[in-house]
């Protein structure tokens, strides 16, 4: 399907939130298609404080109705997801008669697509897969149930995007998916291209961070960081963006250390738009992965943050923890760095190298381009009619 046959369908997308995310671009890229009929399904979960499951339709691209669930309950999780199951058969049956595709933001989602189509005539239904960790439960019935779910959605799907190959292979490796039964193809996360700054606007002294503020997420490594970059760059600015628990001994460590001066310390920022316009006034940016836990989902997935930062154009310090980032150094956008203060701190000092910074800066923002997310979304949806749905291709053999 081309973007002009798109305007003329019935597109539903299903998606459990946080936070803005790919199901979430997918609705505003397809609002800016004016897709003939739009039906966005938010199911809220983990810190997201609308509680409300949310339907919104649009016309052309237009608002046209919002309608939200009688109940907004806290459930421990699994009975959340029950719960969400109920709720997307019931919307899915009365919301996606007759709709070209479904995108489903998860195998929950992708299970209620699947389970109703005969009752609601939906032509393709695709599960978005956004991630893999190998225990996604502690208790051992709840992560068979949820692997048996995921394997019977990704196999009766019409089409799986995961976000980078490794989400597959990770399944197939653990014998949690059978390759020759899934048509699968990536389609990453992507990016929005901000406009380019003549380099001579840059300092070249301030870094910046933008996520969640957790220990062993890299929040431990800010002060000591700053401590190596007072050497090396003695007028640097370190911003952060984001909440998270640790927050508050960030900027407590961040007083008892004498490096106030330094330190912008933002907390969390609702509007994207606010957050793009921060980092786009940084010269480098910092993704310090957590490499130490096996069970970390971004060894497998494609990091949102990263796009972002690219988007804005900025040079990346981060550890070879996310599948890109060997592919962001071998293309000079960036830099890989131990989970270790000294070594974040030289790997930025040397992508502020007043002769090397202009170069870096280019790559980074031409990397990004690449992961623009009309692209992106643009090579999904033309790939979606490449063959018939019942067509089963092996690992590996039709990568974005």
């Amino acid at each position: 399907m081309t973007p002009d046959q798109l305007a003329d369908k019935k597109i539903v997308v299903f998606s459990h939130y946080a936070t803005t995310g790919a199901c979430e671009e997918l609705r505003e890229w397809l609002r800016g298609l004016k897709a003939r009929e739009l039906v966005y399904l938010a199911f809220p979960f983990g810190p997201n404080r609308d509680r409300f499951i949310r339907v919104e339709h649009y016309h052309n691209g237009e608002p046209v109705k919002v309608r939200r669930s009688l109940f907004r309950l806290r459930l421990p999780e699994p009975l959340a997801y029950a719960k969400d199951l109920f709720y997307a058969l019931l919307y899915a049956a009365l919301f996606a008669r007759n709709a070209d595709v479904v995108v489903a933001g998860d195998n929950l989602l992708a299970l209620a697509g699947i389970l109703t189509r005969w009752l609601t005539g939906v032509k393709h239904v695709v599960y978005y897969m956004i991630d893999y960790s190998p225990v996604r439960y502690a208790n051992r019935v709840l992560n068979e149930l949820y692997y048996c779910i995921d394997r019977f959605a990704a196999s009766h799907a019409d089409a799986v995007w995961p976000l980078t190959d490794q989400i597959i292979r990770g399944r197939v490796d653990a014998g949690r998916l059978d390759g020759r039964r899934v048509r699968w193809y990536t389609v990453p996360y992507g990016s929005h291209p901000q406009v380019a700054q003549p380099v001579s606007a840059y300092e070249r002294r301030h870094i910046v961070y933008m996520g969640d503020v957790l220990r062993n997420k890299g929040a431990e490594l800010f002060v000591p960081m700053a401590r190596e970059l007072k050497r090396l760059i003695p007028d640097f600015r370190f911003t952060v963006i984001g909440g998270g628990k640790d927050l508050p001994a960030l900027r407590e460590e961040i007083r008892n250390s004498g490096l106030e001066g330094h330190f912008v310390v933002y907390g969390f920022v609702e509007s994207m738009a606010d957050v793009v316009g921060l980092l786009a006034q940084a010269d480098v940016a910092v993704a310090p992965y957590y490499p130490f836990d096996a069970n970390n989902f971004t060894f497998f997935s494609d990091p949102g943050k990263i796009k972002v930062y690219l988007g804005c154009g900025l040079p990346i310090v981060l550890t070879d923890v996310p599948p890109i980032a060997k592919e962001l150094e071998a293309c000079g956008a960036g830099k890989i760095a131990r989970y270790d203060a000294t070594d974040f701190a030289s790997a930025v000092a040397t992508l502020m190298d007043e002769a090397a910074y202009p170069q870096y800066r280019e790559k980074a923002r031409r990397f990004g381009e690449q992961f623009a997310w009309d692209k992106v979304f643009c090579a999904a949806f033309t790939r979606l009619d490449e063959r018939p749905c019942s067509v089963s291709d092996p690992v590996g053999k039709r990568p974005f």
